[in-house]
């Protein structure tokens, strides 16, 4: 699979994502909107801690989903302090009032992943070792989680298990002949 189609199917997978993420949030749809007008609405995104940007690719997905703008303060992997401005919103009341919980908790997640893997990074670093990430993510999280170790400076290692052969233990306890591989 050559870059562009890799690059599409992700940019097909992060669309999936955040079109379900949003569903489940919304349900029916916004009862908020049955009784209020829409006025024009901005929001900023402040950070709370200190910690390292990821989500960016995912939000912006929601917002061409959506129709709202998204200013950032910060791109994926950069570092932020409590009190930065992340990001600012614009579009209809509507609209951010219904992706404001989505969008949080996609940023909060990334970035609370990102922040960890910046961690082990930087312990780690001083050895010239790289740190790899692992299949054990959440179901249906493999993308994403991997998308946010990547932004704290970890090497993505496989994302499924067709990637490339890797005998392990549990396959081992099952081979007859190991030279049988060679």
């Amino acid at each position: 699979m050559g870059k562009n189609s890799l690059r599409e199917n992700v940019g097909i997978m992060i669309k999936k994502f955040v079109e379900e993420s949003l569903a489940q949030d919304v349900g029916r749809g916004d009862l908020y909107a049955l009784v209020e007008p829409s006025v024009s609405a901005k929001a900023d995104i402040i950070a709370k801690s200190s910690g390292v940007m990821a989500g960016v690719e995912y939000v912006n997905a929601l917002a061409s989903l959506e129709g709202f703008t998204v200013t950032w303060g910060k791109k994926d992997s950069d570092e932020f302090m409590q009190g930065d401005v992340l990001a600012i919103l614009k579009g209809d009341s509507h609209t951010l009032l219904k992706v404001e919980r989505t969008v949080l908790n996609i940023l909060l997640h990334a970035s609370s992943i990102a922040t960890l893997t910046k961690k082990y990074v930087e312990i780690i670093e001083p050895y010239g070792v790289k740190l790899l990430d692992t299949r054990k993510t959440r179901p249906l999280l493999r993308v994403f989680e991997k998308y946010a170790t990547r932004c704290g400076g970890a090497v993505n290692h496989r994302m499924g298990l067709d990637d490339s052969l890797m005998l392990k233990d549990t396959h081992l306890k099952t081979i007859g002949n190991l030279k049988d591989y060679i």
